[in-house]
């Protein structure tokens, strides 16, 4: 009897064996799931773009483990362009047949690929573009995983508002989609926070000097500037700031990646950076921690927040894919496999989890700098706020 038992259940596990390999032979065998990814790796905004990719292939090779079908990107230069933007998100809907779109990480050209993947039902994963209007009513198969940009500015707000109460603010930026949104966001919750700005400057796309503007915000005595520049331009408006007297202490910048943070140099020790993710956290994951420590090893520098949602934005749709295997197939699946999906960043825990028109809860960091080296900085925790997609009219305060 007991020979019996013994045979049967060697016979089962042998089976279970062969079935578990037969799955995998399948899932192998299957052609991969393409994923488009249009992003920035030439043009003003391909300082974001290009360090994107480095974390989006990351965390492709994370997800393609043995035995699971190969999830493929595909990813294509858009130039920084929202023409081209379109005209790529096209050719790979139609000539690469892929499941879904993603990569964008400016707000423009964000805008630009929404607009194809809407009216085409296409889903579309976006890693870093904060415009609020990418998740506007109505959205179907967008899908952000970067809070919005309007939002940012309520917390810079609430920031200043513990920091200094009715503290006055000089707001200087450049006139891009993602600025637009931060600056709806402080000017309508600076009242509320009984805050006061007394300068509103903006760039043109394109701009490369600050020098009367930078004399024009001093003029007003502030207590903070938000400086809000794109690519090289911030760097200018930090440091033209610095030279007529603005304290490091006074800056606010509304975001900070690594290669910004480094830039501004030691003279910008003391001031403070919005951010998502940040190697200096205490909170991150221990998978968080040995992406920073892989990332810096791979390419001498730390991940920032970039770098992390494109790697997580993997994670993301082969979590989606996991669990709704039929919706590797079929674009409508995998919407509705990414409109259900309850998950949590791997490298932070911060849940992810997307609302009916595909924004996720909102919240960020402000970091205050202490130290900055060639090829690193350090930084603390000054302030951390959390909110709901639509704590302030977002959809109605930026068009």
């Amino acid at each position: 009897m007991d020979s019996y038992w013994k045979t049967l259940a060697v016979t089962a596990t042998a089976s279970a064996t062969l079935l578990a390999a037969a799955n995998i032979s399948a899932a192998q065998d299957k052609p991969p799931v393409k994923i488009g990814f249009v992003t920035e790796l030439t043009g003003p905004w391909s300082f974001f773009g290009t360090s994107c990719v480095a974390g989006l292939k990351f965390g492709e090779e994370q997800i393609n483990s043995p035995g699971k079908r190969k999830i493929e990107f595909v990813i294509t230069d858009n130039q920084t362009s929202p023409a081209q933007s379109v005209a790529a998100s096209r050719s790979l809907d139609v000539q690469d047949k892929v499941l879904a779109l993603s990569g964008p990480t400016s707000s423009d050209t964000g805008l630009a690929v929404y607009g194809y993947a809407e009216q085409n039902k296409v889903p579309f994963v976006v890693p870093v573009a904060a415009f609020p209007q990418l998740t506007k009513p109505g959205s179907r198969y967008t899908f952000r995983l970067e809070p919005n940009a309007a939002g940012w500015g309520y917390a810079i707000a609430k920031f200043v508002e513990k920091q200094k109460p009715g503290g006055k603010i000089a707001m200087i930026y450049s006139d891009y989609a993602l600025m637009r949104a931060i600056t709806a966001g402080l000017k309508y919750q600076a009242p509320l926070s009984k805050l006061q700005i007394v300068a509103d400057i903006a760039f043109p796309q394109g701009s490369n000097d600050a020098t009367v503007q930078a004399a024009q915000v001093l003029a007003a005595q502030p207590d903070y500037v938000v400086v809000i520049g794109a690519g090289g331009f911030d760097n200018t408006i930090t440091n033209q700031l610095l030279d007529i007297g603005i304290k490091p202490q006074q800056l606010i910048h509304p975001f900070g990646i690594t290669t910004q943070v480094m830039n501004w140099g030691k003279r910008s020790v003391g001031s403070y950076y919005g951010t998502f993710f940040d190697s200096n956290l205490d909170s991150l994951t221990p998978e968080g921690k040995t992406f920073v420590k892989d990332f810096i090893a791979k390419y001498g520098r730390p991940p920032s927040y970039g770098e992390n949602f494109c790697f997580v934005t993997a994670h993301v749709i082969r979590e989606a894919l996991d669990k709704n295997p039929e919706a590797a197939d079929d674009r409508e699946k995998f919407r509705d496999a990414m409109s259900k999906l309850k998950t949590k960043e791997t490298t932070s825990d911060i849940p992810i989890e997307f609302d009916k028109n595909g924004a996720r809860k909102e919240y960020i960091y402000f970091m205050q700098m202490t130290d900055v080296e060639a090829k690193s900085y350090k930084a603390k925790q000054a302030f951390y706020a959390e909110w709901d997609p639509e704590v302030i009219p977002v959809y109605t305060l930026v068009k």
